[in-house]
């Protein structure tokens, strides 16, 4: 498994790509611009196999019609989370000067436990609602993209429509009780490891 990422958009979206065997997939797309495209062609990508979202805020899915307009790929979201897709008030993109959003609809609505098959594994689907409603993080080898869940020594915002603290700290709870490490890929900042959330992170200590 091969893992890249890039800084997407004016809001520095995390966006990665993720290669096992033959197959390649983006976990979260804000803008889909000349960089990004230039980002996937140097890593050789024809056609994705999926477009991961991790939540349907505006930030990281305003370039995925565009994105499938040209590599494909089946959109993945949570099922809580899809109708931001197609309507920029419930992505807030309505309240942003970001871009315009296209509509576009979710090939694959997930739910808490699906599993994808992805190259050489399988693609583990989290439920972990609090930033959103429908938020989700993706498990890959040993790899934890935690969206807008979880961050380096923080976790997402909860104030917004949608978002819940006690909600997000139950989630925040329930990776702390993942077994083993993962790197933790968030949605924005740096990358961290799971342990050393578990150590240092004063969100997932409560």
């Amino acid at each position: 498994m091969n893992v890249y990422s890039i800084e997407n958009g004016s809001y520095a979206t995390n966006c990665y790509l993720l290669q096992s065997g033959g197959d390649f997939a983006v976990v979260d797309c804000g803008v889909f611009d000349p960089a990004f495209d230039a980002f996937l062609s140097a890593h050789g990508v024809e056609t994705l196999r999926y477009i991961l979202l991790t939540h349907g805020h505006f930030d990281h899915i305003l370039g995925v019609r565009a994105l499938r307009e040209k590599y494909g790929g089946e959109i993945v979201i949570s099922d809580g989370d899809k109708r931001c897709l197609e309507r920029e008030d419930l992505s807030l993109n309505a309240w942003s000067s970001y871009g315009v959003q296209t509509p576009v609809t979710a090939d694959v609505a997930v739910s808490d436990g699906d599993r994808l098959p992805f190259g050489d594994g399988e693609i583990e689907v989290l439920f972990t609602p609090g930033h959103t409603r429908g938020g989700v993080c993706y498990l890959f080898g040993d790899c934890l993209f935690s969206g807008d869940t979880l961050f380096y020594r923080s976790m997402g915002r909860s104030d917004m429509p949608g978002g819940d603290t006690l909600t997000l700290l139950q989630s925040l709870s329930r990776l702390r009780a993942l077994p083993g490490n993962y790197r933790v890929l968030p949605g924005h900042g740096p990358e961290s490891t799971l342990d050393s959330e578990r150590r240092n992170n004063p969100f997932m200590r409560r």
